[in-house]
């Protein structure tokens, strides 16, 4: 008597458990399911909208807009005589990272080792480290020997011009 009940109880539960995972939809009926698929809009956000060019990320800009600039003769003249301005020096690029955060400590570390001064540049998608303003390629090879030395194995000399 105590096998029949325990089977009778099985094959109840079976019964009910097939029937809630197997009842087919109806032709014509749309799965609810998939209903929020169709109103999903992967831009909807407009944080999305947002587009990172190589210049600067967002939020982080110090240049005026693009539509703040208008074509002025007098404007471009003085553009020409901030180009030759610019100072060309070399410093020694030893570190690049997606972090501005690691870019920091990693400069303020040079900085206290060596007592040079180091620039942090983005450029998308990395920021770059930089250290030195040497005017000449010995200096610069000089302070790229010597951050080398602190374990910056691949690093090497660019040229950057600058503000005076």
């Amino acid at each position: 008597m105590r096998t029949v009940g325990l089977w009778v109880g099985l094959l109840l539960c079976l019964l009910v458990f097939a029937d809630c995972g197997f009842r087919p939809w109806k032709r014509g009926e749309e799965d609810r399911r998939t209903e929020a698929e169709d109103q999903f809009d992967p831009l909807g956000s407009p944080h999305d909208r947002v587009i990172v060019t190589e210049e600067e990320p967002p939020g982080r800009s110090t240049k005026p807009a693009e539509t703040d600039r208008y074509d002025d003769p007098a404007s471009e003249e003085s553009a020409r005589t901030e180009e030759a301005l610019l100072l060309t020096v070399r410093r020694v690029q030893f570190f690049a990272t997606k972090y501005p955060d690691e870019a920091k400590q990693v400069a303020e570390l040079v900085e206290d080792e060596l007592s040079e001064k180091a620039y942090i540049e983005y450029k998308a998608p990395y920021y770059w480290v930089r250290a030195g303003d040497c005017q000449t390629q010995d200096e610069a090879n000089s302070l790229l020997r010597k951050i080398k030395r602190l374990g910056y194995t691949e690093s090497w000399v660019v040229e950057v011009k600058t503000g005076p």
